[in-house]
Parts: structure tokens; C-alpha cells; sequence
């Protein structure tokens, strides 16, 4: 079944609320296996809603809608699902009863507007509320699903849990399937290049293969599905298996993997600590590993300047922007934590250097082993979000590949 989503609200369109309800509806789908082609938003007009909610008749079999169901004026989805499935409005006698109950419990009176509430298309299905007033309902015409919801989060998972999840696996029936998401994580390649590489895959039906660029990395998500789990899963590991021939030495992990959860792991089994200064990545290399992983790591530094992070060292130290600095700050690090490996980024810290300035300024990273150091000059630095973010990812995943033995392998 092909579905979408409809979320109501002028607080939205407005940016004055962020809209969980539509992230948490379309998980909800996805694990029903059913196809969300489209998300939309619409203000607090009715004219516009029932023009969205015709236009999605006609594309989709489940249209589920949240919001506008209350005792106010501006609650108008009861009144655009009538206009657009030319169904009038009827009261709803249990609905009424109800209210009354819940008032009389209350000990407040039941005022003209919540009667409001009361009101659903002719031959809809009432939706039960049990943890607020406004009932959901459901409308059925020209062989498309219209299922409204409240606005309240809690009141609608609370709905989708106990009814509407339980009808879509129903209604479904044979034709009911899974979705299984594998995603799987690279660094040191962009997302264009991937593209490249990766294009002849990106156009394959079932599993779908789709892209999502983030600070200094690429994600690669793979979406099979199928009438079970493992019918799915097969489906997605014969098109992971193509996609590690093309990505391999850029693919650092998998699913809930981080790249600081990786080297932790890496660094455990050779029983390895590793020792970390860094200048101009705002402690975001030793800060990506969580409290679980702090164990492989031996001292760490984050000093905003080159001189700084020379007195922290010793006094007599002198740092500067050379391969020769880099080297004795990585060696001298290790050699006084007694760690197997030092990580060490000297940058530019001044404002306004970066990726995206005329000054971009410079960064060397050296990496300290039992046998030698490593060093690499980058022709950024600066210590806005998006430099830092990639300096220290690049350096992550630089030690991940040397604790593989992959290093020699040209990154493109």
C-alpha cells in the first residue's frame, strides 16, 4: 500500500514548532512496509487542507492526518475531510456521551465548543481517544484511507499503538511487508564521488539505494523490502556485498558504528592506548568516543593556540606549523603517556580561516606509532564547525586505517 502523510498547523508551517509527529508516523509505516511517497504540511485553513487531502486521494491508499481535531475555531480537519470526500458532518451520539462522562468526572462543565468534538464525516469509523477529548476517526471513499489523529504526540502514538497500526496490519493482509534499513558509514570520500562509483546501484528498484551527506562523511543507505526479516535482509546483503566491492576502504562501519566506537574497538584488540592533542577541533576527536570506550585512551589535550598547547607539553617547548613540530609533539606525547600511539592536529585557530574562506589556513596531523611517525599536511585549518568537524573525522578515520595496516591506499 502507498501512504502519506499530513500534518496540520499554522505552528509548524511557522517554524514555531518542530513536527515529531510526521518522523514518528513514518517510522511507524516503514516498519508496517508500506510505501510514504509524501509528507505535507498545511496551515490552519480549510480550503488548502481539502485541496492537499484531494489531491492525495488520488495518489495514495492511506492518507493519515494529524492535527486539527480540537474544540477550537482554527480546528478544521473535521471540516476539510467533509468537504474533500463529500461526506457531511454528523454527530456522533457516543462521542457526546463520552464528553458528558468526562466532564461530570472533571466536575467542569462541558461548554458549546466542545461539542465541536462531537462531529465526524457521515459513515466515518471512530478512532478511541483514550487519553484525551478529541476522538480519531476514519473515512473511506473512491478506495483511499483517510485516518485523522490529534495533534498531541501522546495521544497519538497512543492511538497509532492501540489502532491504527493494528488495522494497517490488517487491512494489509497478504499484501503486508517489512522494511529493513542497513546503513552503512564512509569517510575520506565525498559524496559526489560516491555517486560515481555507486550510480548503477542508486536506480535498482527493491533494495533502494540512496545517499546522505554529513559533516565529513557520507551515509549509504540500503532499504530492501519483502514479505519477512529474512527475505529482506538477503535482499540487502547481496547489494551491500557490491557496494563494499566499490566503497570498501572508505566504509568504516555500519548501522548504530561511530567512527570513535570503531578505533575503540580496533584499539582493544591489540590492547593499544592512544594519546590525543588537538588544536583546532574543539576536543571533537577524543569526545567521540563515548564513556564506555574512555579505557584505550591515555592523555588527551585540546588547546586553543600553538602555544598553548607547547606549555602544556613543557615550558621549553616550541610549536609551530611544520612537519618537524608535528613530529616531535606526536613522539614526545607518547613517549611521556607510555601510549602505543599519539594523534596529534596543530592548526590555524585564527577567526575567519577555513574550508570556505579566502584565508584557509593549514593543519598537520602526526601519527605517533611503536615504529615511526606518520605525518599529513592539509591545506585547511580554522575552527568553524564544518573544518573542525572534518579535521577530526579525517584523523579518526587516518588512525582506524593504520590500526588495519590499510595505510598506502591512495583516498580519492
Amino acid at each position: 500500500m502507498n501512504a502519506e502523510i499530513i500534518t496540520t498547523g499554522t505552528e509548524l508551517l511557522l517554524g514555531e514548532i518542530v513536527d515529531t509527529n510526521a518522523t514518528y508516523i513514518a517510522r511507524e509505516l516503514r516498519s508496517l512496509g508500506l510505501n510514504l511517497f509524501y509528507k505535507t504540511t498545511v496551515g490552519d485553513n480549510r480550503r488548502r487542507l481539502a485541496d492537499v487531502l484531494r489531491l492525495g486521494a488520488a495518489r495514495s491508499d492511506v492518507i493519515i492526518v494529524t492535527g486539527g481535531l480540537g474544540p477550537t475555531i482554527d480546528d478544521i480537519t473535521r471540516e476539510a475531510v467533509a468537504d474533500a470526500s463529500g461526506r457531511p458532518l454528523e454527530q456522533r451520539r457516543e462521542i457526546v456521551e463520552d464528553l458528558q462522562a468526562m466532564f461530570a468526572r472533571w466536575g467542569r462543565t462541558l461548554t458549546e465548543n466542545n461539542l465541536r468534538q462531537t462531529f465526524l464525516p457521515s459513515g466515518s469509523t471512530l478512532i478511541p481517544n483514550p487519553i484525551g477529548t478529541a476522538p480519531g476517526f476514519l473515512t473511506e471513499s473512491d478506495g483511499s484511507m483517510v485516518i485523522c489523529l490529534p495533534g498531541v504526540p501522546r495521544e497519538m502514538k497512543r492511538m497509532m499503538a492501540d489502532w491504527v497500526v493494528p488495522f494497517l496490519q490488517e487491512r494489509a493482509g497478504d499484501r503486508a511487508r517489512v522494511l529493513v534499513t542497513r546503513t552503512l558509514h564512509t569517510a575520506g570520500i565525498g559524496e559526489s564521488a560516491i555517486d560515481d562509483r555507486i550510480a548503477h546501484l542508486m536506480i535498482v528498484h527493491n533494495p533502494t539505494v540512496g545517499l546522505a551527506a554529513h559533516l565529513g562523511r557520507v551515509d549509504v543507505r540500503i532499504t530492501a523490502s519483502a514479505p519477512t526479516v529474512t527475505e529482506a535482509q538477503a535482499l540487502i546483503e547481496t547489494v551491500e556485498d557490491e557496494l563494499r566491492d566499490e566503497l570498501g576502504r572508505w566504509i568504516y562501519g555500519a548501522d548504530g558504528d561511530t567512527l570513535g566506537s570503531v578505533v575503540a574497538n580496533l584499539l582493544k584488540q591489540q590492547s593499544a592506548i592512544l594519546a590525543i592533542a588537538e588544536t583546532n577541533t574543539a576536543g571533537r576527536i577524543a569526545s567521540s568516543f563515548r564513556d564506555s570506550e574512555m579505557g584505550v585512551l591515555g592523555e588527551t589535550i585540546q588547546a586553543n593556540t600553538l602555544s598553548s598547547l607547547a606549555e602544556s607539553l613543557s615550558p621549553d617547548t616550541f610549536v609551530s606549523l611544520d612537519r618537524e613540530s608535528v613530529v616531535a609533539v606526536a613522539t614526545r606525547l607518547r613517549t611521556r603517556s607510555a601510549a602505543d600511539y599519539a594523534l596529534v592536529l596543530l592548526g590555524t585557530t585564527e577567526p575567519g580561516q577555513g574550508f570556505w574562506s579566502d584565508d584557509r589556513g593549514e593543519t598537520w596531523l602526526g601519527l605517533a606509532t611503536p615504529h615511526t611517525v606518520m605525518t599529513q599536511r592539509f591545506e585547511v585549518g580554522g575552527i568553524d564547525e564544518f573544518s573542525s568537524s572534518w579535521l577530526a573525522i579525517y584523523a579518526l578515520d587516518y588512525v582506524r586505517r593504520q590500526l588495519l595496516g590499510q595505510y598506502g591506499i591512495e583516498l580519492t
